[in-house]
C-alpha cells in the first residue's frame, strides 16, 4: 500500500458518517399505494381506508389487504410467495412483488425517495 493509498481509505472513512447522514434519513409513512400489473397501473389507492383487493394476472388472482395504513398482499399464485413473506407495507418507497404473475405494490408518500433508489 502506497502513502496515497492510506490517505484515499481515511478520507473514504471519515465521509462515511457524512454520506450516511445524508441519504439515509427516516422514511415517512406512506399514504397512498400504487398497484402495478407490469408495466400498467392497475389502482392507486389511498391506506387510510380498510379494504381487500383482489388484482388478476398471468398466474391468476393475487389478493391484498389493506389495513390500519398498511398493505400487504395476503394470497397470490407465485410459487416462492415473496410477496406475501415481505409483510405488511407502511413507509414510504416500500416495494414487493410476485414476479410469475407480474404483480407489484409500492408505498408512495411525501418522502424524497421512491423504491427505484433503493
Amino acid at each position: 500500500m502506497t502513502r496515497a493509498d492510506i490517505v484515499l481509505l481515511l478520507l473514504a472513512i471519515l465521509a462515511l458518517p457524512f454520506v450516511y447522514l445524508h441519504y439515509w434519513q427516516p422514511t415517512t409513512a406512506g399514504t397512498t399505494v400504487r398497484i402495478m400489473r407490469g408495466e400498467t397501473l392497475v389502482r392507486e389507492l389511498a391506506l387510510n381506508k380498510d379494504r381487500r383487493i383482489s388484482v388478476d394476472g398471468p398466474l391468476g388472482v393475487s389478493r391484498l389487504q389493506i389495513k390500519d395504513g398498511k398493505i400487504r398482499f395476503t394470497d397470490s399464485p407465485c410459487t416462492g410467495k415473496v410477496g406475501i413473506h415481505a409483510g405488511w407495507l407502511s413507509h414510504s418507497g416500500d416495494f414487493t412483488a410476485c414476479l410469475p404473475n407480474r404483480i407489484s405494490i409500492e408505498i408512495m408518500g411525501s418522502g424524497q425517495y421512491d423504491s427505484m433508489n433503493f
